[in-house]
């Protein structure tokens, strides 16, 4: 009993540590999940972002170099002939605050320029040590390129849109000049809400390579320092590829929400092992009870109530099961001789005789006072049946010694089987019932006979 005690208390420590294990690994893996979660969705919102970003500074850089496809037409138009230049580039200029310069540049020659510089040079692009490489690419391919980014004389950083000018001269393309537009960066990025990153806690960098140059340059960023972990977007402009890349200030995860879920968390965890701890001595409770619903007091066999309720879930499932019910003969008077408790002590005799007649898998009930029950699952055939029936009946009527006298009784035993003899268990049991009972008349009419 002792021993009993020791494993149950085991088992009621053992349990709700089991509880606080598991509880533990489903928190973090729902944490995890939780943190991987959020993570990939700031990373989605940030490509969103930096995507919307990128395609309002392509729209913006193109409505640059619209102008300079302006002054190409309008060269062509007027055969290489500048007219009323300061007065356009001025209508033009005041119209965008990104605009640092309008140049026209005959034959590679800064010739002219809006706003004038009091110390402007007639600057020959193709000798240009800055600007040579780029004008001879224009000129030679005869797309429009950007190039920079280049200091400017105000302050700051710009960029150098330059579209090559060809006039037709006879059937032939003539090379006539470039016309240029220079720009702030700072006003391209407002333009395109880049500072926006800044006001969202993100640090961001966009660089730009030429590609034939190959030469990557930092055009605007929020830091020089690496970003760790960054998300990423690549557009094209013309000759140029631009990588916009963003990640937020404090990295991707809020660290005082995981600090929130850790201690949700554990909360949860502390609460389910603790109503665990609560519960489980009522549901070993509970479960103890159902067995002894089952279980038979005295021989320790199961009941009647557990002897149906199998004969039903056969049936349900449609399994073969066979049954054979027992009456003990000369029961009576050895309760009224010797008293019940020497019954009672027969009745434990009588169940071990007939557990130990069975096969394994078979199963014996007391139905009630001194009636039997044994289950056959599966198939069986009627002489095992009768074999059996035999095997029980020489082991019941074996002389028993019970206190100071010896004594012997019999057992009438009827069985039939299903499907063979019903459709219903209960017509299986009364086929059984009836089988004995003529058993029983047939055992007292030859005890009376002799």
């Amino acid at each position: 009993m002792r021993q009993r005690r020791v494993s149950t208390k085991k088992q009621s420590l053992l349990v709700p540590l089991l509880v606080f294990f598991i509880s533990a690994i489903i928190v973090s893996f729902v944490i995890s999940r939780l943190w991987f979660a959020g993570r990939e969705s700031q990373k989605s919102h940030a490509k969103n972002l930096i995507q919307q970003i990128a395609y309002n500074f392509q729209n913006t850089m193109n409505e640059f170099f619209d102008i300079t496809h302006f002054w190409q037409s309008y060269i062509s138009k007027s055969n290489g002939d500048v007219i009323q230049f300061d007065s356009i580039a001025e209508s033009i200029y005041s119209a965008c605050s990104c605009i640092e310069s309008i140049q026209l540049a005959p034959m590679g020659v800064i010739t002219y320029s809006y706003p004038p510089v009091s110390d402007f040079e007639r600057t020959n692009l193709f000798n240009d040590p800055v600007h040579r490489d780029d004008a001879n690419y224009a000129r030679l391919t005869q797309f429009s390129t950007v190039s920079g980014p280049f200091p400017q004389r105000r302050g700051g950083t710009g960029l150098t849109i330059r579209t090559p000018i060809y006039l037709t001269n006879n059937g032939k393309d003539v090379f006539w000049g470039f016309s240029i537009v220079t720009l702030r960066t700072e006003g391209i990025f407002k333009e395109a809400n880049m500072p926006n990153l800044r006001e969202d806690n993100y640090n961001y960098q966009l660089k730009m390579i030429n590609t034939f140059k190959g030469k990557l340059s930092t055009v605007h960023c929020s830091t020089y320092n690496t970003l760790k972990d960054p998300v990423s977007h690549t557009f094209a402009i013309s000759n140029t590829a631009w990588t916009l890349s963003v990640t937020p200030v404090n990295g991707w995860n809020n660290y005082s929400i995981l600090i929130f879920e850790l201690f949700v968390g554990f909360v949860f965890t502390v609460l389910v092992t603790f109503t665990s701890a609560s519960l489980w001595p009522l549901i070993r409770q509970e479960s103890t009870f159902k067995k002894l619903s089952y279980i038979d007091n005295l021989t320790k066999l199961h009941n009647s109530r557990k002897f149906y309720e199998t004969l039903s879930e056969l049936h349900q499932e449609e399994q073969p099961f066979a049954i054979l019910y027992i009456d003990l003969n000369g029961f009576r008077p050895i309760n009224d001789t010797y008293g019940h408790r020497s019954g009672d002590e027969l009745l434990m005799i009588v169940a071990k005789k007939l557990k130990n007649c069975i096969r394994e898998g078979d199963e014996v009930f007391r139905i009630g006072g001194d009636e039997f029950a044994i289950l056959v699952p599966n198939q069986i055939s009627i002489m095992g049946l009768s074999n059996l029936v035999q095997r029980i009946k020489a082991s019941v009527e074996r002389q028993t010694a019970l206190g100071n006298a010896t004594i012997q009784i019999s057992a009438a035993i009827g069985y039939a089987r299903y499907p063979q003899d019903g459709n219903t268990f209960e017509g299986i049991v009364q086929t059984a019932e009836e089988m004995m009972s003529t058993d029983k008349k047939n055992m007292n009419e030859n005890r009376t006979k002799s």
